[in-house]
C-alpha cells in the first residue's frame, strides 16, 4: 500500500495525550479527520498517528498540516458570517441524533439481533458518530492547536483597545448566554443541596431526576470509575453541608456575576463598534465553548451503551471485552458475517491491548506492532523537560495567584489536591472537575477556546491559562507558582 504522507516533510506535532480511552472510539475520529472533514469543510488533515499503550493513546498530526487545516477554518468563518453558526447547528443535530440511537442499545436489544442486524446497528451507529465529527471537531480544529481563532480575535481587539485590556475584552466576549452541560449539572447538584438544607419533602424527587439527567457523565470512555449513583450524591451533600455555606445563597451569586458579565458584554461591544460579520464571529467562537460540551454530552452517553455493544462482541467472538474494543469496524463486520474471527486477527488483538501504532492518511488506515511500531514512535520527536522557570499560553479566565503545584490527568490524582493549590494538567476532562473546584488557579498543556479547563474555568470563575505545551514536564508536585492569567504567564517562585 502506497502512503504519500507518513515520511513527508512536515514533522510530527504532539496533538492530545489522553488517558483511560480506548482504539473503537478514537479510530472513529482518527479515520474522520482524513476521510471525512472535506465534506463540511472542503478540506481535511493529509496524516494523523496515534501511539497506544494499552489504553492511554498520544496521537500527532503534521506541525504544518494541522496549521493549514486551521488556517483554511478562520478563513471559512471569516468570509461566511453564517458558517459559525452552520457549526453549532450541526454539532447539535448530530449530538442529539447520536444520543437517540444510542438509546436504544441495551442487553436485551442486541441479544435479539442476528449477526446481520448488528452488522447493520453497527454500521450506522459508525456513520451517525462519524457524521458529527465532521461537524463536531471543527471548533477544536480552528483554535486548539495554534490558537488561530484567538489569536486573529485578539488582533482585532487590539486595534480598537490597549494591551493590557485585550485578555479581559476576550474573556468578556467568550461567555455565551447559553449554559453548558456542566453548568447546570453544577446548578442542579447546588439545588439539591438546598433543598436538604431546608429539608424540603422534594429532594429525593430532584435527586432522582438528577440522577436520571447526570449518571452516565462519570463514565467518561471506558466506564473505569462507573457512574454517578445515589450514594455519590449523598456523600457529596454531606461533605457540602459540612463546610457550612448555604447553597442558594452560592447558586445566587453565582446567577448574579453571569448576567453581570452578559450585561458587559453588551456594554463592550457598543464600545468596541463591531460590525456584523465581527459580532457574528465572537458569538459563534462564545457558542463553539457550549456545544462541545454538548457533543460531549452526547458521546459520553454512547460511550456509557457502548459497553453493551463491546460485551455482546466479546461474546459472539469469544474474546475478551478489551480486545472487543479494539477492533477496527470492518473486523467487526467482517467477523459478524462470517460468525467467527481469524487466527491471525486474534492474535493482533491481543497485541493491541498493550501497544501498537496506528496511521490514516486518506483512504488508508494501518497498525504497527512490535519492532515497527516502535520505529515509528521513536521517529517522532518527544518533549524532554526543561529547566526553564515560566512558561505562557492564551488566558482563558483572568486573575492572579500564588500556590503549591499539583498535577491532576486523572481521579487517582484528585486525592492530591488541598483548597487552593495550582492544579496543572495536560488536558482536563469532567472526570477531575470536584478537583478543579478547590483549585486556586487552573493551567493546562493542550487546548483552545473550546477546551474543557477553559470552558470550567469562566464557569467558577478561576484563573487559568490553557496551551502552556510542556506544564507537566516544567513543573512538578510542590512546586511554588504565581499564575497570572491576566498575562497568560506561570512563574516558578
Amino acid at each position: 500500500m502506497k502512503l504519500k504522507y507518513i515520511t513527508d516533510k512536515d514533522p510530527w506535532m504532539l496533538a492530545e495525550d489522553i488517558p483511560d480511552i480506548h482504539f473503537q472510539f478514537t479510530q472513529i475520529w482518527s479515520s474522520s479527520f482524513v476521510n471525512d472533514l472535506s465534506r463540511t469543510a472542503k478540506k481535511q488533515y493529509k496524516k494523523i498517528l496515534v501511539v497506544y499503550h494499552g489504553l492511554n493513546l498520544v496521537f500527532y498530526y503534521g506541525e504544518k498540516d494541522s496549521d493549514d487545516f486551521a488556517q483554511h477554518l478562520l478563513k471559512l468563518l471569516k468570509n461566511n458570517s453564517s458558517f459559525g453558526d452552520k457549526i453549532n447547528y450541526n454539532i447539535r443535530k448530530h449530538s442529539d441524533g447520536l444520543k437517540k440511537f444510542s438509546s436504544q442499545i441495551n442487553p436485551e436489544f442486541l441479544m435479539g439481533l442476528s449477526n446481520k442486524e448488528l452488522v447493520n446497528f453497527y454500521t450506522k451507529l459508525d456513520s451517525i458518530h462519524t457524521e458529527l465529527y465532521t461537524w463536531g471537531w471543527l471548533p477544536n480544529a480552528v483554535d486548539m492547536f495554534h490558537g488561530n481563532l484567538t489569536n486573529y480575535l485578539k488582533s482585532l481587539l487590539r486595534l480598537k483597545l490597549d494591551e493590557d485590556k485585550v485578555n479581559t475584552a476576550l474573556v468578556t466576549l467568550s461567555t455565551h448566554p447559553e449554559k453548558s452541560i456542566l453548568q447546570k449539572e453544577h446548578e442542579s447538584f447546588l439545588n439539591l443541596v438546598s433543598l436538604k438544607q431546608r429539608k424540603s419533602k422534594e429532594f429525593e424527587n430532584a435527586l432522582q431526576k438528577h440522577l436520571s439527567r447526570f449518571f452516565y457523565l462519570k463514565h467518561l470512555w471506558i466506564g473505569k470509575e462507573g457512574v454517578y449513583d445515589k450514594a455519590y450524591y449523598l456523600t457529596e451533600i454531606k461533605k457540602f453541608l459540612a463546610s457550612g455555606e448555604n447553597a442558594k445563597v452560592l447558586l445566587d451569586k453565582e446567577n448574579k456575576i453571569f448576567k453581570k458579565t452578559l450585561q458587559e458584554q453588551k456594554t463592550l461591544i457598543k464600545k468596541l463598534k463591531l460590525n456584523k460579520k465581527q459580532k457574528q464571529l465572537f458569538n459563534s467562537y462564545a457558542e463553539f465553548s457550549v456545544t462541545k460540551l454538548y457533543r460531549r454530552d452526547a458521546q459520553i452517553f454512547w460511550s456509557y451503551k457502548m459497553d453493551y455493544v463491546f460485551l455482546e462482541l466479546s461474546k459472539r467472538f469469544k474474546i475478551s471485552f478489551l480486545q472487543a474494543r479494539c477492533m477496527l469496524p470492518n473486523e467487526v463486520y467482517d467477523g459478524l458475517i462470517k460468525n467467527k474471527l481469524s487466527g491471525s486477527l486474534r492474535n493482533q488483538l491481543k497485541q493491541r491491548t498493550k501497544y501498537f501504532v496506528y496511521y490514516a492518511e486518506k483512504g488508508s488506515d494501518l497498525i504497527f506492532y512490535g519492532k515497527r511500531a516502535k520505529v515509528l514512535e521513536n521517529k517522532i520527536s518527544k518533549l524532554s523537560r526543561l529547566d526553564i522557570n515560566e512558561l505562557s499560553g492564551q488566558t482563558a479566565c483572568l486573575g492572579k495567584v500564588q500556590g503549591k503545584v499539583k498535577i491532576v490527568n486523572s481521579i487517582s490524582d484528585m486525592k492530591k489536591m488541598e483548597k487552593g493549590d495550582i492544579l496543572i494538567s495536560i488536558a482536563t476532562n469532567p472526570d477531575v472537575v470536584p478537583a478543579m473546584r478547590t483549585a486556586g488557579a487552573i493551567v493546562t498543556e493542550q487546548g483552545g477556546i473550546t477546551s474543557h479547563a477553559a470552558i470550567v474555568s469562566r464557569e467558577l470563575n478561576i484563573p487559568c491559562i490553557i496551551g502552556t505545551k510542556i506544564a507537566t514536564q516544567v513543573f512538578k508536585d510542590g512546586d511554588m507558582v504565581e499564575v497570572d492569567a491576566n498575562k497568560g504567564i506561570v512563574r516558578k517562585l
